[in-house]
């Protein structure tokens, strides 16, 4: 399916749901429209993410309770309703509708439990049995502890209630239960904490466990304290992931300082373990990766770039130990390189199938053969171990186009295809190592589809690449994708941005190559771009090993072929289209084998063996071939060739013995009966076998113990032979003999004196056996009567061939000059090449527009060549980059239908601005495309096939997308242009100290630095000369954002956040109603809590009165007594610290109450928390 039969479907898709839609207002306008509302509604939640309702999953699955709510009132009460239960009884229909609600309810806690209850899969095999052995071994009970937690855990976890209100009816025993949780996590030991990490639903016990509303019960904070900051230098990295994973699950935003416990793990964890977690982290196997933890989870500029500054630093000091050889780290034991790669026409065939991909030579959804073999090669590489080692993690992430929808949605389809691929159909090892994934967006995917635009498509992907590269900058990265989108122009730009981190770009050619977007052969070889084009992973395999350095050992080279053939072997005959396509593919890969084994042989090596065809025609089977009928003599089953047997005999004997074939099966199948009346009564069936030795004729071998059979009709007693020859049955029918001699004939080889012509046959060339025909001549066309008309010809068909039509000729495509119509001869111009031809009016076809071309001409592919225009005339003015020019030797005229029978089209633009010695001009020759380019201003691309209604149909579609085009477009087409991130005046810090931006200078992309701490004697302050790398924006000391802080005012306020780029300090005063822009040095030190803030003691809650300096004491005024305590920041809590249930008025607390207890109660006030969440505090009483 092409882009424009998929653009007629989704428009006729789009019609009908319009029409249905005015079916349904006409009967039922009321229940439509109630239900395009809530539709509506829906389509707002899923489209924004990024909205607070999405923060926690209390807030989600409230939505999804009331929404079930509102559909099921529509469904049961609307008065044009298909089902108006709620008209026939209110009552039964009420209930309907609270059942509805709770069961949708039930049904999304029971989901979110599930994914919850998920343990990440990455123990090794073993690895849990061995340790929990060890651990009995020491008498540690690690068994009972696991029990107990699992234990206290299922009764604070109740199916069919809610939390919240379990929590508030039995508030004492799920305190009890979750503070004999923590106890048994603070006790146990450092081996015993590990295993507890890892098999314990850590993910459900972070989201059950929860903080409640007062000092000594902040459970949930509690316990991730405990595992991310107390206990996390005795975790592994393993278990750190696992607690990474956790608070994903958990959803970051739930809890404020979930970022900080994120940050805290991170920056505590150096070098290659640093590395060794982020790589687990991906290895899930799901949507939590390294990736959306930190570039979308984490909220915080400040936060992210503290992360991203740490990793960069680590990495470079790997690398140095690695250049200085002063340590033996790991990175002597194996090739750090991550491998990425396209999904579709890359990894697996799309079949053709648009908008996925357009490469039909496999079939759909197979796996390409050998392509799991190469990615494994390549993430194995030269050093290190020659065979993957089973318990390994590999380094493997997918550059999806597909984009990303609600949640996991479309990336869960992904990941269950990666999972299957682990183990290939026939039991072999498939996916070395459980991947990760990069979506793309709708923004982007629309585009392609509407406008058939792939930049789009590029810059997504290289967007998700330059996100990954500041995660793993320690790696190198090699680029595996196809040509059948943007991937080629992605890889450009990535080279551009990153020349040291991008290593290799391998393209699969699924379409001609220089139809590749983005293709400038003479741009790449400046920027030093040289990518590897290939149609086999073996081809592939031949480069990354002879390339200088190798990417592959030669043994992974052998590897990857010998999978080629098993894989090639493992795909089912029926998901062929035919055996012709499977022929091609066959010999494709037969002849890159046969490139690499001359290549391992000379290495040493021995070869692998070549794909064997099956065998379709059997040995002395009649078949027909190009050159004549022949019989099957010999299979090469390594090159699929027949050797054949051809018979070329006159036709009429061969029809001949063709038709006496055919009587002789018929008298096989009917026999005949004797006219004599006597023999119908002593008639018998007789079968009679005769037997052939084997015979050599002209040096073909025959079949053995071949045996003919005939059926007759045996003479009357009287008339039967007295003696019958051994071996032999005497018959008396003349008829009988006859047809033995002329059926051992038939099934023998042809006679001695007929000449033979052996040859061999391609077995796509071989059909099955027809019978020869005649050749027909023409009857007289004279009617049966005569007399009644002249005896004359039918008046001859005259052709019309005008002037300057397009035609076909046998040699080529061609314009009619004239017509000799009394000679019948047509006088052809050949297109490509200075030559006419006369030919007959038969050898001349005219080329004609069909119906559909007609109709859909304006927007369709196919254009009508005009010779008086660019790029066909002489004359035309044309801009170029070496100055104005005129076209001297145009382009041939031709039609863009058969474009591809041709070569590659120049034309020749004389530069008018240039003058030689001799007065003329130079000429430069390019193609019709780079000219187009020219001519056409800034390079702007020709319109596409989607011209016309489609185009108008595209703008339609893509108006809610358009905001992020614009935005895209924005983004520079080539290399990103040098961006200043550090402002002038930023406050930074460097490996020197403090220090202040100066200027950034765009030719060489450095920052000069005044360094703060050195005074120089001129009382000038020493000057660095930085990259971006080895400068991160300055923090207030020990201030960490969205907590409280004391500036050089006098004032305690909450550091809202910090600009990155300017170092700047945005502190907010509550008490004051003031919002200060400060510098680091304003900032003087980090506060528990500011002044107005309310707080959690052991007395009660309270509010921050003031803040003595000296004594570094806080002075608070206890609610609900008249005192004010003087504590330490250690005995008191902030009550905006954790996520606490909601009291305020209509909350769940508020419903309690007035559903079971008195409402005597004082109605507390809310707050907000620095994440926008409302959290509760008592009010004052008076």
């Amino acid at each position: 399916m092409d882009r424009i039969t998929g653009m007629l479907i989704l428009l006729t898709l789009l019609v009908s749901l319009v029409l249905l839609l005015l079916a349904l207002f006409a009967y039922a306008p009321i229940f439509c429209s109630c239900v395009l509302s809530l539709l509506y509604t829906l389509y707002f939640f899923v489209a924004n993410e990024e909205h607070g309702v999405h923060h926690a999953q209390e807030s989600e699955n409230r939505f999804w309770t009331i929404f079930a709510v509102l559909l099921a009132t529509v469904v049961f009460f609307a008065k044009d309703s298909p089902i108006p239960l709620g008209n026939w009884s209110p009552s039964l229909g009420f209930v309907s509708v609270v059942l509805s609600g709770y069961a949708m309810h039930t049904w999304d806690r029971i989901v979110h439990r599930r994914d919850l209850s998920r343990q990440v899969s990455l123990r090794r095999a073993g690895t849990a049995t061995s340790s929990l052995t060890r651990l009995k071994d020491l008498g540690i009970p690690v068994e009972d502890q696991l029990k107990r937690i699992n234990g206290c855990l299922a009764a604070i976890d109740k199916l069919l209630i809610p939390s919240t209100i379990n929590n508030y009816i039995n508030q004492r025993f799920v305190m009890s239960k979750e503070r004999e949780i923590i106890s048994i996590f603070e006790e146990c030991d450092a081996r015993a904490l590990n295993y507890l990490v890892s098999h314990v639903k850590l993910g459900l016990l972070f989201y059950k466990i929860k903080d409640h509303n007062n000092f000594n019960s902040q459970h949930r904070s509690e316990i991730i304290q405990l595992l991310a900051v107390v206990r996390l230098p005795i975790l592994t990295v393993m278990s750190r992931v696992i607690v990474l994973h956790a608070l994903q699950l958990m959803k970051l935003r739930a809890n404020p300082r979930a970022e900080y416990w994120v940050r805290n793990v991170i920056l505590n964890t150096h070098q290659d373990d640093l590395s060794e977690l982020k790589t687990l982290t991906d290895a899930k196997g799901d949507y939590f990766c390294m990736n959306k933890l930190i570039h979308d989870d984490i909220k915080s500029e400040t936060t992210r770039q503290e992360i991203l500054t740490h990793i960069r630093k680590e990495a470079i000091i790997q690398q140095n130990h690695v250049l200085m050889r002063t340590k033996k780290k790991k990175r002597k034991i194996q090739s750090w390189r991550k491998v990425l790669s396209d999904v579709d026409d890359t990894l697996c065939s799309s079949g053709g199938s648009y908008p996925a991909g357009i490469d039909k030579r496999y079939p759909k959804k197979v796996v390409y053969p050998g392509v799991l073999a190469f990615y494994r090669e390549l993430d194995l590489g030269t050093e290190g171990p020659s065979q993957w080692p089973e318990n390994r993690v590999g380094n493997l992430v997918f550059l999806s186009a597909r984009p990303h929808v609600y949640k996991d949605v479309s990336e869960k389809i992904n990941h269950a295809k990666f999972a299957r691929l682990r183990v290939k159909p026939d039991g072999r090892q498939g996916l070395h190592t459980t991947p990760s994934l990069l979506a793309g967006d709708l923004a982007s995917g629309t585009e392609y589809m509407m406008r058939n635009d792939m930049e789009p498509l590029a810059l997504k992907k290289f967007d998700n690449f330059k996100r990954y590269v500041a995660i793993y900058p320690e790696y190198r990265h090699c680029f595996v994708c196809d040509n059948g989108q943007g991937d080629v122009r992605a890889g450009e730009m990535m080279l551009d941005a990153f020349p040291y981190e991008f290593e290799a770009l391998y393209v699969h050619v699924v379409k001609d190559v220089s139809k590749t977007h983005g293709y400038a052969p003479e741009r790449w070889r400046e920027k030093g771009l040289n990518p590897c084009f290939f149609r086999t992973y073996p081809e592939a395999a031949l480069d990354a090993t002879k390339r200088s350095p190798p990417l592959i050992r030669i043994e992974g080279l052998r590897r990857v072929c010998e999978e080629t053939v098993q894989d090639f072997i493992s795909i089912e005959n029926k998901k062929w289209q035919s055996h012709k396509q499977a022929a091609a593919r066959r010999m494709e890969l037969n002849q890159n084998l046969w490139e690499v084994n001359n290549y391992i042989t000379s290495k040493g090596l021995d070869p692998v063996p070549m794909i064997k065809a099956e065998q379709v025609w059997s040995i002395g089977e009649k078949v027909r071939t190009p050159y004549g009928i022949a019989r099957i003599v010999d299979f090469d089953s390594v090159h699929d060739l027949y050797e054949v047997k051809l018979d070329w005999r006159p036709l009429t004997k061969q029809l001949e013995e063709h038709l006496a074939c055919e009587e002789e099966k018929r008298e096989k199948k009917t026999p005949r009966r004797s006219k004599n009346p006597e023999s119908s009564i002593t008639a018998l069936e007789t079968v009679v076998e005769s037997e052939e030795h084997e015979e050599e004729r002209g040096g073909n071998v025959e079949p053995k113990n071949k045996k003919v059979v005939a059926v007759s009709m045996l003479t009357p007693p009287d008339k039967r032979p007295d003696k019958v020859a051994s071996g032999q049955l005497r018959v008396g029918m003349e008829t009988f003999r006859d047809s033995i001699a002329r059926d051992i004939t038939l099934n023998d080889s042809y006679s001695d004196s007929i000449n033979y012509v052996k040859a061999k046959v391609q077995s796509a060339l071989i059909s099955k056996y027809t019978p020869p025909i005649l050749p027909t001549v023409r009857q007289s066309s004279n009617q049966l009567f005569s007399f009644w008309t002249p005896k004359s010809e039918p008046a001859r068909k005259v052709a019309i061939f005008k002037a300057g039509e397009q035609c076909k000729t046998m040699y080529g495509l061609g314009i009619v000059e004239d017509y000799e119509e009394q000679r019948h001869i047509v006088i052809v111009k050949l297109v490509g090449w200075n030559a006419k031809a006369f030919l007959n009016e038969e050898s001349v076809e005219i080329v004609s527009k069909g119906i559909f071309e007609s109709l859909f001409g304006p927007f369709g592919s196919v254009e009508t060549t005009k010779l008086h225009d660019f790029p066909h005339a002489e004359g035309t003015v044309i801009k170029t980059p070496f100055g104005e020019g005129k076209v001297v030797r145009p382009s041939p005229a031709s039609t863009t239908k058969f474009s591809k029978d041709e070569g590659v089209s120049t034309i020749g633009i004389s530069l008018t601005n240039w003058t030689l010695g001799n007065n003329s001009h130079p000429v430069i020759y390019c193609t019709v495309e780079t000219a187009q380019e020219w001519k056409s201003n800034k390079g702007k691309e020709s319109k596409t096939s989607s011209d016309g209604i489609l185009s108008a149909f595209g703008n339609l579609l893509s108006k809610p997308f358009r905001g992020s085009r614009a935005l895209s477009e924005k983004r520079s087409a080539l290399v990103p242009a040098a961006e200043q991130y550090y402002k002038d005046g930023a406050a930074v810090s460097t490996s020197f100290g403090p220090g202040l931006v100066k200027r950034f200078r765009e030719e060489d992309e450095f920052y000069e630095v005044a360094l703060m701490n050195w005074k120089l004697a001129n009382g000038c302050f020493a000057k660095a000369i930085l990259r971006r790398d080895g400068i991160s924006h300055r923090l207030a000391a020990g201030c960490i954002e969205g907590y409280s802080v004391l500036t050089d005012l006098g004032l305690s306020g909450t550091l809202a956040s910090v600009d990155p780029t300017t170092g700047v300090h945005i502190v907010t005063i509550p008490s004051a109603g003031l919002v200060c822009y400060l510098q680091p040095d304003s900032v003087v030190r980090p506060l528990k809590a500011a002044v107005g803030e309310e707080v959690l003691t052991a007395y009660g809650d309270g509010k921050m009165f003031k803040y003595h300096i000296e004594s570094d004491t806080y002075e608070i005024a206890l609610t609900g007594w008249n005192a004010k305590l003087y504590a330490k920041a250690e005995t008191f809590d902030r009550a905006g610290d954790g996520t606490q249930i909601r009291t305020d008025t209509f909350g769940i607390n508020w419903l309690l109450n007035k559903l079971f207890f008195s409402s005597d109660k004082s109605v507390p006030e809310t707050t907000r928390s620095r994440s926008n969440s409302v959290v509760s505090a008592r009010s004052t009483t008076k």
